[in-house]
């Protein structure tokens, strides 16, 4: 029983490292910038990105998840014609956080 549950809370540390969102070949050209970054920008929309917070009951590393949110992002901007994304809150409850997609085209 106790091996059970070693194995089972190594699998989810192990799981909790893992980068689950990849980046699109559009997306790279997309930046993260800071707000004060985006003054001569315009903006296009808002968007929600949402990641998993948790594996197996186990909490994700933070840092992992904002990665993964803002490749998310990122990824959403390329789709829409945008070159930037700005973060427009913390990491909520359940792996969520809003963006501010801008275009910028001083910056391409």
């Amino acid at each position: 029983m106790k091996t059970k549950l070693w194995l089972s809370v190594a699998g989810a540390a192990l799981l909790s490292g893992c980068t689950f969102v990849e980046l699109s070949p559009h997306a790279d050209e997309v930046l993260v910038l800071k707000p004060h970054q985006a003054r001569e920008c315009e903006q296009l929309r808002r968007s929600t990105s949402q990641v998993l917070d948790k594996v197996w009951f186990v909490n994700r590393n933070k840092e992992k998840m904002a990665e993964e949110l803002e490749t998310l992002a990122r990824n959403t901007a390329a789709e829409l014609g945008g070159n930037a994304v700005v973060a427009d809150s913390d990491i909520e409850p359940g792996g969520k956080q809003r963006f501010i997609i801008y275009n910028c085209p001083h910056l391409r």
